[in-house]
């Protein structure tokens, strides 16, 4: 008996399924990066106020890493609102493209906690734009396979879901890159003027 795998195929449902609950953990293990500040329980407004205040740079990676790991998402579910199936190669993008979507929560934190290293930013920026080309790289492998694509899907609407897709990794490729030395001296002029204390705790 042989198994024949050149026809093998999955429904759509079942990545995007996954997809909703992977980007549904990762987005809820980000606010793990906060901590109450080490205070006494009776600290006055005057100590607990600054202590607040002083987590503004988890705050500021916290809102990037949300806000883009929800563009993903949606681009995620636009693009295969146009698929009409899966095959196997499909699937293996799907699984590096949830590979590095599950890895930003890491590179969340190795940003937070080396704010002065030259690594961190690079970790982070890089993990985003790989994201961000597995997802293109998707939609360009459907485009080349046209019977995976549903009955209503044009040109133009293909043009659009990758004009649209495209955005976030040509803008990380091109700051991590371009601008990574300039990100880094304002990110330390900025934490000068205001220190986290978080990061100074014993």
């Amino acid at each position: 008996m042989s198994f024949e795998t050149t026809n093998f195929e999955i429904g759509k449902n079942r990545i995007e399924a996954l997809s909703d609950g992977i980007f549904a953990i990762v987005m809820t293990l980000l606010i793990l990066e906060f901590h109450v500040p080490n205070l006494p329980v009776n600290a006055p407004n005057v100590e607990v106020a600054p202590a607040l205040v002083a987590l503004w740079p988890k705050f500021v990676s916290y809102l990037i890493t949300f806000v883009s790991l929800g563009f993903f998402w949606v681009g995620h579910h636009m693009m295969y609102h146009g698929i009409r199936r899966a095959d196997r190669t499909l699937l293996w993008l799907n699984i590096f493209f949830f590979m590095f979507v599950s890895l930003l929560p890491f590179s969340t934190s190795v940003l937070n906690a080396f704010r002065e290293a030259f690594i961190a930013p690079f970790i982070f920026g890089a993990n985003l734009a790989v994201i961000g080309w597995l997802l293109f790289f998707q939609w360009a492998y459907v485009n080349s396979q046209p019977d995976m694509l549903a009955s209503f899907v044009t040109a133009e609407y293909c043009k659009t879901i990758r004009s649209r897709i495209v955005i976030v990794p040509i803008a990380t490729t091109f700051t991590v890159s371009s601008v990574f030395g300039v990100s880094r001296s304002a990110w330390r002029s900025i934490s000068y003027c205001f220190p986290c204390t978080c990061c100074q705790q014993t």
